[in-house]
């Protein structure tokens, strides 16, 4: 009997505890602090302003430098994406239409109440990843490789854009928009097949776009690459920061001395 009663208070306790689970599910599972934001629009600022300042440093190819250029110098890895010069519609269609994914908030009842909490965040990821990627191109000059390939035409080649390259600013903003789309669904939508399907397309839409960055030669591999995990982690993690917090000062727990299983609860200040 003592043990029955034992294990209904462990039933007991944990439907208790999926139930306060549940309330905090039901509730607003991200939420907004003025300080934080704060924090986080002037340091994303600042770093929007110096990552403009170094790109406005970056000074063309000259005749000499592109002609010194040498494909083997490329390493193997990425020498392959050499080719010549060729537009990548793909590439610029999947990321145009990449910023239009957090509109489906409007499609879920929750998500559409938040719309404009979720926006705000958003709005935060494209400066964060904006500004990380306008510091890291600008530092890092690399040129693009259609230059190396003596088909693209010189006016091609002589362009500011053809140096910087590093990393792949089409795939890092894919996957941001993306991996915060699907982090924001995943915090509302319990279905596991629904969740599955929305990280699946949060993972292949700038894989696609890399690939296509790569194949038109805009990109080495490695930019791709990078670009793809630099976006990922941003995308995936600014949501985390704004996660709500849930209240553990009251805990719930069945405890059982030799005649009389009972539920603690206990509160701490």
């Amino acid at each position: 009997m003592i043990r029955l009663k034992f294990f209904t208070l462990i039933i007991l306790s944990i439907l208790i505890s999926d139930f306060s689970v549940a309330q905090v599910k039901s509730g607003k599972p991200f939420e907004i602090d003025f300080a934080r934001e704060a924090i986080i629009f002037g340091v994303g600022s600042a770093a929007s302003v110096a990552g403009f300042a170094i790109l406005e440093k970056v000074k063309p190819l000259n005749i000499d430098e592109i002609n010194s250029l040498n494909p083997e110098a490329v390493n193997s890895f990425d020498r392959d994406a050499i080719g010549p010069y060729q537009e990548d519609v793909t590439g610029d269609v999947l990321l145009l239409s990449s910023y239009l994914l957090p509109a489906t908030f409007l499609l879920h009842g929750q998500t559409k109440n938040d719309f404009l909490d979720l926006a705000l965040i958003y709005s935060e990821v494209l400066l964060i990843q904006a500004s990380i990627n306008g510091i890291i191109k600008g530092s890092v000059l690399r040129t693009r490789p259609f230059v190396y390939d003596p088909q693209t035409p010189l006016e091609e080649k002589q362009i500011i854009d053809v140096r910087i390259l590093f990393f792949s600013g089409h795939t890092s903003m894919t996957a941001a928009i993306s991996f915060f789309t699907a982090r924001v669904f995943s915090a509302y939508i319990e279905d596991d097949a629904a969740k599955i399907l929305i990280w699946s397309g949060a993972v292949i839409l700038p894989a696609v776009t890399a690939l296509s960055r790569v194949n038109n030669h805009w990109h080495f591999p490695t930019d791709v690459m990078a670009g793809y995990v630099v976006g990922a982690l941003v995308g995936y993690f600014v949501p985390e920061l704004h996660k709500t917090k849930v209240n553990d000062n009251l805990s719930i727990y069945p405890s059982i001395n030799l005649n009389k299983p009972m539920l603690s609860l206990q509160l701490k200040f």
